[in-house]
């Protein structure tokens, strides 16, 4: 396949990446609402916030990660654009199916059936993108992409406090095989449901042909497409440059920590230690993704680009590090306890830092990695991301709480330490990693 294949125009690009990012964000939604049910649903069903962690946290990322593998192998050989509008569909499903729930253990299987959902779409994306944009737009889609975990986080506090205030006066809504869903249940339904009908619009997204790895991009081993249809080529390419790609891996996954530590409990800090109202907790945690979550990710990729356009290439991680070390110090307020507006203004300015890497570093792969491996070191990529950010943070945060302070108000200290111990680590990698980084890049 010749190297110089045209892209897509601009404008069908971007209406592709409009849809992939529509997609994103309801899988952060669906993904994200649990936070902010955390109260009814242990109330009913006698859970303790280690249980409830593991819903939002470990057992969700063992399954995301796993199945992105497979997943990822799919995507180099298969539709793109098929195999996310298919995972669309089966997490949407199984949204609704998390209201239908009558314990503790229904209600995790259908949570491992979103994760098995969502493990679809990024490796999808992250191989899509770099085929439907030219190399001096792809940080800023891949930030523009990333834009969706804001949206869909924010969203979901928006709809979830919103949503919970509605229905809180309205009967029962019953539904064939699944039951009634009222309360917290018909929540579940509100947000699921609409994303069936996001499955059907992914299947307009653009699916372009694959552009051809260029040996200066891959070593001559890896460079035979022959070889590069082997399951093991990611693997070999780790294992060669380890270190180059570990920087990005490993220590944008370890910001992600904090991340799914805020995203989680931030909900139950203002409820439980600030006594506000589900409404009041959504419109707070739902504008501050929205506003300061999407301007730190565009900021970052713009910022990238044109440290990139001025020869630093490794303007990526440089932007990974300061959201790493930004996010660390904005977190590390919460230890102090303060008082409700200190605390949203902290929260705040560590969602714009720990947005930084989230577009950074899938853009930074693709200035190492070989097309024609791209799906599958995107699985990887998110196979750590995930099973590192999303396993570790809730459940570090609830441990603490549950354990090493053994007070349920002590949840905010609990996430200030998660938050300051996983900036700095990330800092630490990132800081160790770059030299190897810019060796490959620069060949």
């Amino acid at each position: 396949m010749p190297a110089t294949i045209s892209h897509p125009s601009l404008a069908r690009a971007s209406s592709s990446l409009a849809i992939l990012v529509l997609a994103y964000t309801f899988s952060f939604i669906d993904r994200t609402i649990l936070a902010m049910l955390v109260g009814p649903i242990k109330a009913e069903l006698h859970l303790s916030d280690t249980q409830i962690s593991l819903l939002t946290g470990l057992a969700f990322a063992i399954f995301y990660t796993a199945l992105g593998l497979p997943f990822g192998m799919i995507v180099d050989k298969a539709s793109r654009r098929g195999l996310a509008a298919a995972g669309v569909a089966v997490w949407s499903l199984m949204t609704v199916l998390c209201g239908a729930a009558t314990n503790y253990w229904g209600l995790l299987a259908a949570r491992i059936g979103v994760a098995t959902g969502e493990a679809t779409l990024s490796p999808a994306a992250y191989s899509l993108i770099p085929d439907l944009f030219r190399p001096e737009h792809r940080s800023r889609a891949q930030g523009v992409y990333a834009m969706g975990a804001c949206f869909g986080s924010g969203l979901a506090f928006l709809i979830g406090g919103w949503t919970i205030m509605a229905v809180s006066g309205l009967p029962p809504v019953s539904l064939p095989l699944l039951g009634e869903f009222s309360g917290w249940r018909l929540v579940f339904l509100v947000v699921g449901a609409p994303g069936l009908l996001v499955a059907l619009l992914v299947l307009a997204v653009a699916e372009p042909r694959r552009k051809a790895a260029r040996p200066s991009l891959a070593s001559p081993s890896l460079a035979s497409p022959s070889l590069a249809a082997r399951p093991a080529a990611a693997l070999s390419a780790l294992r060669r440059h380890w270190q180059a790609y570990g920087v990005v891996i490993v220590g944008c996954s370890v910001v992600n920590i904090a991340f799914h530590g805020l995203s989680a409990w931030a909900p139950t800090l203002l409820g439980r230690v600030h006594q506000l109202e589900q409404g009041q907790i959504g419109l707070i945690l739902g504008l501050g993704f929205l506003g300061p979550g999407c301007v730190g990710l565009l900021l970052g990729g713009w910022v990238a680009d044109r440290w990139l356009a001025a020869g630093r290439i490794d303007a990526n991680l440089r932007m990974a590090l300061i959201g790493a070390l930004g996010a660390a110090a904005m977190l590390s307020g919460l230890i102090l306890s303060p008082g409700l507006l200190a605390t949203v203004v902290l929260l705040y300015g560590a969602i714009f830092m720990m947005m930084f890497p989230m577009g950074a570093a899938p853009a930074a792969l693709q200035i190492i990695c070989p097309p024609d491996l791209r799906g599958r070191i995107a699985a990887v990529y998110m196979l750590a991301l995930n099973l590192i950010g999303m396993g570790v943070g809730p459940t570090a945060v609830a441990l603490l709480t549950d354990y090493a302070f053994a007070d349920p108000l002590a949840v905010g200290r609990s996430m200030g330490l998660v938050g300051l111990t996983a900036g700095l680590i990330a800092a630490g990698l990132i800081t160790l990693g770059r030299p190897s980084f810019r060796a490959l890049a620069s060949r």
